[in-house]
Parts: C-alpha cells; structure tokens; sequence
C-alpha cells in the first residue's frame, strides 16, 4: 500500500512582500497492489477523531508529532463510502487493484504570520529607452521544524514579457528559431577579474544573467522562464541571495507599453514536508487473514506564488553610497567689514 499525501498551497503578495491571499487543500492518492478484495480503512489526523481511534498495533504509522487539523469540504472518490466518514471520520473504502487514484481532497486552512520557504523581489527599472528587470531570490532558513532544512525544488519564476519585445529574445539557428539563453555570473566577482587572470577581451555584459540555474524566454508561457533545480544549492547555507538581471537595450521603433507585467509567477516544490501538518495515523485492512502489507507514506507539498512587480524609473543610486556620502563642507561667513579708521587729533587732550 502507497499513501501520498500532496499539499497545495496558492498565495497573492504584492511589491512590498506583504500576503494578501493564501488557500491551501490537501490531496491524498492511494495505489494499492492486493490480494482479494479487502476493506481499507484509512485513519488521518483528524481532529473530531482525537482520543476515539481504536486501530491494530500492526496498523499504526509512527508519526513524529501530535497535531490535529480541521478537515474542510472534503471530496471522495466513488470507492469510498461517504456516510461512513460523516459518522465516524475514518475513510473506509474498497480500492481498485494496481490503479493510483486520488482518494480524497478536501480544504484547510493555513497558518497565518509565517515566513514564506522562498521570497521574491522583482523589479522593473526604465530608464530612457533601457529597460532592466531585476528579481532576487531568497530561501530563508528552517521551513520545516520537523525535519530541518528542506530544500526548493524545481524552482520555477516566470516573468511575463510584451509581444511587441519577443523578438530580443530569439535567435535564428539551423532550421529554426531558439532562444536566447542565460550566462552564468558568480556572486561576489571581483570586477575586472578576467583582466587579473590573463583574458584577453573584456567581459560582454549579456541580455539575461543569473547567478544559479539557467533562464530563457520560453513561448509557451509568453514569459522570461527561470529554473532552478533546488534552492539552497548542495553545500549552501539559507539567507543566499539569488539573482537575474535582464537588460534590454531599445530602438527608437520599440515601444514601451503604458504598463508593464504585474504580477511574476513562482512554483516549486518540498518534499517531506506538510504546510497544513496532514499526516496518516493508521491504514487497516478489514476482511483480510493475510499478514500485515506494507505501508509507505509520501509527503510533498507544491506551492504557487503570485508575486508583484514593482515598477521605478530611473537609476536609483544604492543606499550604502548615499549612507556613505561625504556632506558638502558648508561655506566659510564673510568676514565682517572694517570700521573706518578714527582721524588723528593734533591735540594732547583725551
């Protein structure tokens, strides 16, 4: 027996980075190799079944944690038997043999006040007929209290692109059109460091540069597409930023449309670990003299962010310069005018 237990977790942020819509609902799919035709009875923590769970010592799943959640709008499959669960909450059903289905869905609600496994800033910068976007990635650390550490991954950030602007990021190959694909820049380069080492040219600035993964502009989704295979990377600490810049030189015929992408899309996924704390208790198996099956458990929870794109013209000069300015020394007073002098007296009186 196959438990996998998927969340999915939806939310809106605008520019600043503050959450201003978050759903979550859980899936469970069930894949089931059995001889006969036995009665499962699934058992999840659900909190109207705290202190009523009467199970087999063969049939527990040791759990880490003791926590109940509130099991909302649930939708079955038609194995299951849905009085049952209005009764006595246990998921009771006759499985199809061999065949992966989704057992059940249903809604919860999901924590508030918490910091998102992985943030995203983006920003527009125009300037003249440059444009540039910008967008850092940050994986902050300790998503999951249980287990540690838990990496993103298949990271995905697309950031949608105007059609008039499409063509800067295609290129002509042998029997078709391919796309202009990002270079790899290293963090903390020192600058002019292939001068040091012996290059002969300088380095070119390139139209995308990433600091980790590979991003082109894919057709499908009409977007600038950024991927990363997990986030942090092997033998990287949390609290590293990510970064892509794309620069974009206009011409004189190139428009630019009164309003740039909004919104930039983020997907990725964590394995073992659960945004709503869902965990299976116990899978029974009624109607079978057999030994005990076994029984795996998998936990993944997909996340998909909606994240703004803010928008500034101009070249914003960094803070640590103007922290670091020196002031203007202040201009020095004028001196003062001379009295005119006192006429000399002839006379030996005072």
């Amino acid at each position: 027996v196959q438990i996998t237990a998927v969340d999915e977790l939806y939310v809106e942020q605008d520019a600043e980075g503050s959450v201003l819509k978050q759903i979550a609902r859980v899936r469970l799919f069930f894949l089931g190799f059995l001889s006969g035709m036995p009665d499962v009875e699934l058992g999840v923590n659900d909190l109207r079944r705290q202190g009523r769970e009467v199970v087999g010592r063969h049939d527990i799943i040791p759990v880490v944690t003791e926590e109940w959640i509130r099991v909302e709008d649930a939708q079955f499959h038609a194995c299951v038997q849905p009085d049952e669960f209005t009764a006595t909450q246990i998921i009771k059903f006759k499985p199809p043999d061999a065949c992966y289905i989704e057992l059940m869905r249903f809604r919860v609600r999901p924590p508030k006040n918490r910091e998102l496994p992985l943030q995203l800033k983006a920003v527009w910068v125009v300037t003249g007929n440059k444009v540039e976007l910008r967008a850092d990635a940050l994986v902050p650390g300790f998503a999951s209290r249980k287990l540690g550490q838990v990496p993103c991954e298949d990271v995905c950030i697309r950031f949608p692109i105007p059609e008039c602007w499409i063509y800067l990021f295609r290129v002509e190959k042998h029997f078709r059109y391919g796309s202009v694909k990002s270079a790899h820049r290293r963090t903390g380069k020192i600058k002019g460091i292939e001068r040091f080492l012996g290059a002969v040219d300088t380095l070119q600035e390139s139209l995308i540069e990433v600091t980790s993964g590979q991003a082109k502009y894919e057709h499908q989704h009409r977007a600038i597409v950024w991927r990363m295979p997990r986030l942090p990377k092997e033998g990287q600490g949390a609290y590293t930023t990510h970064n892509l810049v794309c620069r974009m030189a206009l011409t004189s015929y190139d428009q630019i449309p009164a309003e740039l992408a909004r919104w930039a899309t983020v997907e990725f996924t964590m394995p073992a670990t659960q945004v709503s704390h869902m965990t299976v208790r116990s899978v029974s198996l009624q109607n079978h003299d057999a030994d005990p099956p076994e029984k795996y458990v998998r936990y993944l929870a997909r996340h998909e962010y909606i994240v703004g794109i803010e928008r500034t013209s101009g070249q914003l000069a960094p803070a640590y310069e103007c922290a670091a300015s020196v002031p203007a020394p202040a201009p020095a007073p004028a001196p003062a005018p001379a009295l005119p002098p006192v006429p000399s007296s002839d006379s030996d009186s005072d």
